[in-house]
């Protein structure tokens, strides 16, 4: 899926969290970065509708992903900016679009963000304009993907977010296992070497067992209860 990931973001080049994902998106030829702090002028006005709209329709773009630090619980103002004079359900991007994503980072614990914790609310409805920007333009807006504390996890944890990440911007689908599965499945067989064909393999293998292990189940359930 084409994908155009928007970052803002001021101090980028020295921000640990946005250069692991940017090195993680390198190669990745159906995703489009835009960096917002590079695009703003200094002179009004600051973005461009017509260029924004040209970069958009010229990616193809599909999945727009909105990636920032969370500044006083919203986004950077360079992010509003950009939203504020590129979003109108009539832009020529609107119905060539179809998905909206949220890629937040964090310097506080996950579990501060929750009713009776430190924050008092979670993420989701901390981002709730988001949602309904995404409901606005007629966009399924995908789960929020939340990153905590990033200089703190282990190089295991950051392995694992390097996959969940990367599951995020480039994975066609989002919420059940086969899906999961079908995406590993895919990158290993583009992968060179006899390893990673055996890996896909495997994958696609335990992926036939599984299907028929939930069918027989499946088929045992409604020979045990029946139709209510």
């Amino acid at each position: 899926m084409k994908t155009m990931v928007v970052i803002s973001h001021p101090t980028i080049q020295t921000s640990s969290s946005q250069q692991f994902f940017l090195a993680t998106l390198k190669g990745e030829e159906a995703i489009t970065i835009r960096y917002m702090d590079e695009v703003w002028s200094e002179r009004k006005p600051h973005f461009t509708r017509a260029t924004e709209e040209k970069a958009l329709l010229e990616s193809g773009t599909k999945r727009l992903i909105l990636q920032f630090p969370m500044y006083w619980y919203q986004a950077p103002a360079v992010m509003k900016e950009w939203i504020d004079t590129v979003m109108s359900k009539s832009a020529p991007f609107a119905k060539q679009i179809k998905e909206l994503g949220i890629v937040v980072t964090l310097g506080v614990k996950e579990e501060a963000f929750r009713a009776g914790g430190k924050e008092q609310f979670t993420i989701s409805e901390l981002m709730r304009p988001f949602q309904a920007l995404a409901n606005a333009m007629g966009w399924k807006y995908l789960p929020i993907f939340e990153v905590h504390q990033f200089d703190y996890k282990t190089e295991e944890a950051k392995q694992a977010l390097l996959v969940e990440y990367l599951q995020y911007v480039t994975k066609e689908h989002h919420g059940t296992l086969k899906n999961a599965e079908d995406w590993f499945i895919e990158r290993a067989q583009s992968m060179k070497g006899a390893e990673w064909e055996q890996i896909a393999e495997w994958i696609k293998e335990n992926q036939d067992e599984r299907m028929e292990l939930e069918m027989h189940l499946s088929a045992w359930e409604e020979s045990q209860y029946g139709d209510y």
